[in-house]
């Protein structure tokens, strides 16, 4: 079974094919799907950058309170700033889909969709290396605010 993805490949674009009625139609259906990763890209850099920005503002006091909330916290922004790093990584291996020209139509398009899946897999690397890091961080404002609210550290 050697060529069980690239089979799979084949058979999801002479589906896309007999679906659309037309190459133009899976074309525009393909153009639309990395445009929907593209988004998704950049809400990932978006909920990093705010996870970065908001240890500018209180950091600072989160690992003040103590090493319990302090780990967690640089934990999580450790983490987060991988996230970005695969996020980037997945995204900067820029490629047009007008580059994507050969002798045939039906090996261009299964080499788009080929293209599509990868960038679908490191997305979903970076979202959940995200996911991971924002937990670290949550456990660590948790803990900050459980402790202040149990009078154990000042807030002010």
């Amino acid at each position: 079974m050697p060529n069980s993805k690239e089979d799979e490949i084949n058979r999801e674009y002479t589906y896309m094919r007999q679906l659309l009625g037309s190459d133009a139609e899976v074309w525009r259906v393909l153009q639309h799907q990395f445009s929907v990763l593209q988004q998704r890209l950049q809400t990932i850099f978006t909920l990093g950058a705010l996870g970065i920005t908001v240890t500018g503002f209180s950091g600072h006091r989160i690992v003040a309170a103590g090493p319990a909330s302090g780990i967690p916290l640089v934990i999580g922004l450790i983490t987060i700033l991988i996230a970005l790093y695969l996020a980037l990584a997945g995204s900067s291996k820029l490629r047009w889909l007008s580059t994507f020209h050969g002798p045939a139509v039906a090996e261009n398009f299964t080499a788009i969709i080929v293209a599509r899946n990868e960038k679908s897999r490191r997305f979903k690397q970076a979202l959940t290396v995200l996911l991971v890091g924002l937990g670290w961080y949550v456990l660590a404002i948790s803990i900050f605010l459980l402790r202040a609210s149990l009078r154990q550290i000042p807030i002010y």
